[in-house]
């Protein structure tokens, strides 16, 4: 766990040291290879934004039970490490085929599978209703669709802003939005709060995609090659692409350089992607300002301030 992005909200960022003792403990696969791929993902470092996102919400309620509060959390994190690894697959990484390529992707599917499995299993520990449980099934169709219009958009040199912000609301947004309202309901909060709760919480992760867009797009040339060369663009490039230069540059797909890149970057326009940042970021302190005031309250705003920096 990235301990330092936590350190302003230590409550949060014990919780989550916590959670990452038991989501190691609780791992016990007989396959080694996939064993030892879930564990490296869990160690990496990862801010577990999902989880923390669900222990700050639940702080907006009077029921903090541990063992419940702990199952939903990791829940929230097994869903997202599930979705990585089908993503490694999808994104092919590895693009000289061989034995070994097909065994590593064979992997991460198995690997993604079982933590969906881990997931609800996590879940049915929270004690959901029926109509919760449904809701559980709903959200991870409609995350798996984000990822879904994603893929259909891969170079992709008409797909418009709208288009974009209808991915990233179903895929970002989704996640963020159910970990927000799974952590105030399983913690008792009540209804009005609960639905507040998710609002925030799209908004929250359409706002953290867009900053780190403009993060990969301005300061990570070797990301964004990768990105490009996968037919993935983000919003500053998504702003430009009825400039014919943008488009002879990303027509090269795989075949584009850092050279490329650098160029690429010289003709964007980094303050319109701010502004549509400025826009998603307004809205978040919009929603976090009818939230009962107090230290849930505020250390939600320290985690929205993290989430934006760039």
């Amino acid at each position: 766990m990235n301990r330092s992005f936590w350190a302003a909200i230590p409550q949060t960022q014990h919780q989550l040291q916590q959670l990452q003792d038991y989501l190691l403990k609780t791992i016990d696969l007989p396959d080694q290879p996939i064993h030892i791929k879930i564990l490296k993902l869990l160690q990496s470092g990862g801010k577990f934004l999902r989880p923390g996102t669900f222990f700050l919400f639940a702080g907006l309620g009077p029921n903090q039970d541990t063992s419940q509060l702990l199952a939903g959390a990791s829940a929230q994190e097994w869903v997202h490490l599930a979705v990585r690894f089908h993503d490694d697959v999808s994104d092919d990484k590895l693009t000289i085929p061989h034995l070994g390529q097909d065994r590593q992707q064979r992997n991460d599917i198995y690997a993604g599978d079982y933590l969906f499995t881990r997931y609800f299993e996590e879940i049915l520990k929270t004690t959901p209703s029926p109509a919760d449980f449904t809701e559980h099934l709903n959200v991870v169709q409609r995350i798996l669709s984000g990822h879904f219009d994603q893929l259909q958009h891969r170079f992709d040199l008409t797909q418009t802003v709208p288009d974009y912000l209808t991915e990233i609301n179903q895929r970002t947004g989704e996640a963020f939005r159910f970990s927000a309202q799974c952590g105030a309901k399983i913690a008792g909060a009540d209804a009005e709060v609960v639905s507040l709760s998710a609002k925030l919480g799209a908004a929250m992760g359409n706002a953290y995609q867009v900053a780190q867009d403009i993060q990969l797009t301005f300061n990570d040339a070797k990301g964004l090659l990768a990105r490009l060369q996968n037919g993935q663009y983000p919003l500053p490039v998504i702003l430009a692409l009825n400039q014919a230069s943008i488009q002879r540059l990303l027509m090269k797909q795989q075949e584009l350089t850092l050279g490329d890149i650098k160029s690429l970057q010289a003709q964007l326009d980094a303050t319109a992607a701010q502004e549509q940042l400025q826009r998603l970021t307004a809205h978040t302190h919009e929603l976090l300002n009818q939230l009962p005031a107090g230290d849930p309250r505020n250390d939600i705003q320290r985690f929205i301030d993290q989430l934006v920096k760039i």
